[in-house]
């Protein structure tokens, strides 16, 4: 019995040596729940965020310098009877009127980005020199612009009794082409209509000038005026053409000016023609340059078959035949050049 309890308790410390042999440097084996050891691994080989540097930002752009205003005439020299043009860039003048060195309200319209205007010089003004100026908002402008003198004609011109009684003396007559002549001369249509250089009236006809744009005349009665138009004799029933492309703006009898016809080219540019003996167009029609609108008579303040053939800038008549075979100047690089 002694010896089977030494064989046992022999046994029992050999087990316990054969485990205690599979332990290294004397660690004693722990046994790790799967489920636990998952979960310890996953924690374990987690990669810790990371976060991307903050880009610098980018320097902010300076915003464009805004150009100044410029202000270009087509000439500073203007004759009597002539006209100048204003051009401005770089500014918005819509709606901005000024009063010119005449005395006269001055409006601008766009073309192509920039704004214009007409400044024309009226026939009796004095030569010299003259300061042109106006505001919008913060901006102002002056500048000088020079009247040079033009030699013109006089004349006397003798009219029967009997027409000056229709025409002249007739106060009704009179205050009717003064109602008519205020109401048209001022017109302004923001668009150009006219296409090109102004061409004469006549065409090829042959005409003879009696009474050139500017002549200061007398009539018998004792009344003096500025011709303001180029009188161009011509036979009866000569055809008169569209000295440019425009509207009809007028179309019809006036007991001064006869059979009257006056086209609207855009701008405030106004071509006028009296005395004529026939009408071959209506009010509002739009016609092309050379299209037959009437032809030559002697109706009216008249002593002879003729056509008075006048041309208005902005209100004001300026010398017609100046404008054959040219257009408003808008041309200002060409100028600037020359």
């Amino acid at each position: 019995m002694k010896n089977f309890k030494r064989t046992l308790t022999a046994i029992i410390l050999a087990a316990l040596v054969a485990s205690l042999s599979g332990c290294e440097n004397g660690e004693i084996p722990v046994s790790v729940n799967p489920e636990s050891s998952s979960e310890s691994s996953s924690v374990s080989e987690s990669v810790p965020e990371i976060s991307e540097p903050e880009q610098e930002s980018e320097p902010e752009s300076e915003p464009e310098p805004i150009p100044e205003p410029v202000i270009t005439l087509s000439k500073t020299e203007v004759e009597r009877g002539s006209y100048t043009v204003l051009r401005a860039e770089n500014i918005d003048l819509s709606g901005v009127s000024f009063t010119d060195f005449l005395g006269y309200e001055r409006s601008f319209f766009e073309k192509d980005g920039a704004f214009y205007c007409f400044i024309p010089v009226k026939v009796a003004s004095e030569a010299g020199e003259y300061v042109l100026s106006f505001s919008a908002g913060d901006f102002e402008y002056s500048g000088n612009i020079v009247i040079l003198d033009r030699s013109f004609y006089t004349q006397y011109l003798t009219i029967a009794e009997k027409t000056l009684e229709e025409t002249l003396e007739d106060e009704n007559v009179r205050a009717a082409f003064d109602y008519f002549y205020q109401n048209h001369r001022w017109y302004f249509s923001e668009e150009p209509l006219w296409n090109g250089g102004f061409v004469l009236p006549l065409g090829e006809a042959y005409y003879k000038e009696t009474t050139p744009f500017g002549t200061f005349r007398t009539f018998s009665n004792g009344d003096t005026e500025y011709h303001n138009a180029t009188d161009m004799a011509a036979p009866g029933g000569t055809p008169v053409y569209a000295t440019n492309s425009g509207k009809i703006l007028f179309a019809g009898w006036l007991g001064l000016t006869g059979n009257t016809i006056l086209i609207d080219h855009g701008c405030g540019v106004i071509s006028w023609h009296y005395h004529l003996s026939a009408i071959d167009i209506a009010e509002g029609d739009f016609v092309e340059k050379g299209v037959l609108i009437g032809k030559v008579g002697t109706t009216g303040l008249s002593t002879g078959n003729h056509l008075h053939f006048g041309l208005s800038v902005g209100g004001i008549f300026v010398d017609p035949m100046q404008m054959i075979g040219t257009e408003p100047d808008f041309d200002f690089g060409k100028a600037a050049e020359e």
